[in-house]
């Protein structure tokens, strides 16, 4: 049996399932300030269980528990650029550059200088700052010089966080380094909740290993996500609309999620959420982590408009004229139990996953091929590193094509892995 708990602006939703999926129990309670108080109140009400859950899922949005964000040093590993390409502010500290990096199809520019990294972490910890976004020009061809300057920090600072920026966020610079910043500047808060979670978990005799859901859909275990944490500051949305197709069985949809302040509404193409355009994140950074589209229509001083509601499917259907309306959300009209533990269900349900995106730059088939298998062997690797069983983890979506404007044999490649939790699984 796994638990999947939503924890709602306004409601707090817990649901209990079987390994094939099927609901054994379900509370649902008011939210009260602070995650803590909410995953204590929802657990009472649930009750005993017919028996100890063996993972734990908790669906939880970034303005849920208040944090500081923890300053960041960014270190950029690139030939000089323009004023204008310099780091977003955000809550950077300080800011470096040193030589090395690569260009976009993995060529190395010149020999990182680690000399010049050792200087910036001195400098960094001289200013007392022990969060490290460390990004490389060409990274997702040619991580070797991050994971040098990682290295090197680490040799320095032990304790540092360090966040590497091929691992975080998308091909292209910019929304890569960003990515990058907020993920290191939101390490306070991931350790803060997991802490909360544990705790307020344990008050109960719950101990199974928790995870948390992304943005994007899916599952993390607990130690992935605190060091990944930017991929899960606002997964209510997705995660609702997962469990709206889950539970109605519409594949092509446009979700209408009525939650606390607004309707969100969530695009749904053969099964799964339309990923975003690259677009604002933590702190105003712009960034791409592949969330889903989602257009949000605050409510206004009379709540929930029905009106506004429809007028808002309506403008979307323009794009998806063949798309079914499928509401979601404790605002819902009409909902019921069921549509306001859509999300909390499929949290119970979701696999573990991760998402790698890539430059493979290969001359032929053959070599394309070669690549494109060690690429999905770091994706499978990458599973289980964010808490999937081993025996479990699969490829279950792998996109790869040209890059348009760069010379022939370039090709950008996403892989999406998952598998059970790995406290989950079917005895």
């Amino acid at each position: 049996m796994r638990l999947g708990i939503d924890v709602g602006r306004a409601r707090t939703v817990a649901v209990a399932a079987r390994a094939d999926g099927a609901p054994v129990a379900r509370a649902a309670v008011d939210s009260v300030p602070g995650l803590a108080g909410c995953l204590r109140s929802v657990l009472t009400a649930l009750g005993p269980l017919p028996e100890p859950p063996r993972s734990v899922a908790v669906v939880t949005e970034l303005g849920r528990r208040p944090f500081d964000a923890n300053p960041v040093a960014v270190l950029r590993i690139a030939p000089p650029s323009h004023p204008a390409l310099a780091p977003a502010r955000g809550p950077v500290r300080l800011t470096g550059r040193v030589a090395g990096g690569a260009s976009v199809t993995g060529t190395p520019l010149a020999a990182l200088d680690g000399e010049a990294v050792l200087a910036f972490a001195r400098r960094a910890a001289d200013e007392g700052v022990s969060a490290f976004a460390i990004c490389a020009a060409g990274a997702p061809a040619r991580p070797a010089p991050e994971r040098a300057a990682a290295a090197a920090v680490a040799q320095l600072l032990p304790r540092a966080m360090l966040c590497l920026s091929h691992e975080i966020g998308s091909p292209g610079l910019r929304e890569r380094e960003n990515a990058t910043v907020a993920n290191a500047a939101l390490g306070a808060w991931a350790d803060g909740l997991v802490a909360d979670t544990t705790r307020a978990l344990a008050a109960h005799g719950i101990t199974a290993p928790l995870y948390f859901a992304r943005d994007d859909g899916g599952v993390v275990c607990a130690e992935y996500f605190r060091g990944h944490p930017v991929i899960a500051t606002a997964p209510a949305a997705g995660t609702a609309a997962r469990g709206a197709v889950l539970r109605t069985g519409i594949r092509r949809a446009l979700v209408l999620d009525a939650a606390a302040d607004a309707v969100r509404c969530v695009p749904v193409i053969d099964g799964e959420p339309e990923r975003a355009e690259p677009g604002p994140g933590p702190f105003g950074l712009r960034m791409d982590l592949g969330g889903p589209r989602t257009t949000v229509l605050p409510y206004g001083s009379g709540g929930f408009d029905p009106a506004a509601a429809a007028a808002l499917a309506d403008r979307e259907r323009e794009r998806l004229p063949d798309a079914e309306v499928v509401w979601t959300g404790g605002a819902a009209p009409a909902s019921g139990a069921e549509s306001g533990g859509d999300a909390a269900l499929f949290a119970a349900r979701a696999d573990c996953g991760v998402e790698v995106e890539q430059i493979v730059v290969a001359t032929g088939r053959a070599e394309l091929e070669a690549l494109l298998d060690t690429a999905c062997g770091h994706a499978l690797s990458r599973a289980v590193a964010a808490g999937a069983a081993p025996g479990s983890v699969r490829v279950d979506r792998m996109t790869h094509a040209p890059v348009s404007y760069l010379p022939a044999g370039v090709h950008r490649v996403r892989i999406r892995a998952t598998g059970l939790p790995s406290s989950g699984q079917t005895p």
